[in-house]
């Protein structure tokens, strides 16, 4: 059994987050192993996604220790923190990641969200994260699960399409040096 604390990281400045649901961003959100799942009770409903990479720098070495704040809407659109139904800590948290750098993360494909304000006709369902390491500029981007994109990462990725294929995307994160 994996046990699972609660942080704020304090170098996440909220109106950094540019390149993500902004709106739906909630602080202090449990710390989890590289090995996560991020449904808060079993039985999320929804089909299955999981996620798995390494974080990197951009010379390739792995970044143990990185952190993945990761957050997106549930098979309904709804997002955790903004319906009494739904827990707080539900589909988010701080992943962090093994000492190669490997994160393998369980969820449930996101639905595009039915209240956002950015929502428009090409809103699809997608999974927000903002990688943070020590010594390293913070990388925020949204993840769309889409057949046949590319998987690596990097910091000119506003919204990354990535690779789908059978339930499961494989995408690697690439930081810069600060």
């Amino acid at each position: 059994m994996t046990s699972t604390s609660t942080t704020t990281a304090p170098h996440v400045d909220q109106a950094c987050l540019d390149h993500v649901d902004r709106e739906f961003y909630l602080p202090a959100q449990r710390v989890l192993p590289w090995r996560a799942n991020l449904a808060a009770l079993p039985g999320e409903p929804g089909p299955p996604l999981r996620i798995a990479g390494v974080v990197r720098s951009r010379d390739g070495a792995p970044l143990s220790g990185a952190e993945l704040e990761i957050w997106h809407a549930d098979a309904d659109g709804c997002y955790s923190g903004y319906s009494v139904e739904i827990l707080r800590n539900n589909l988010r948290g701080i992943v962090v990641t093994c000492a190669g750098g490997r994160f393998d993360i369980s969820t449930v494909q996101p639905a595009p969200c039915e209240f956002s304000s950015a929502r428009g006709e090409a809103d699809v369902g997608h999974v927000n994260v903002v990688v943070h390491a020590r010594g390293f500029r913070p990388l925020e981007t949204r993840l769309v699960p889409t057949p046949g994109a590319s998987r690596e990462v990097d910091a000119s990725a506003v919204e990354s399409l990535v690779g789908l294929v059978g339930g499961e995307v494989s995408c690697d994160f690439v930081l810069d040096p600060i």
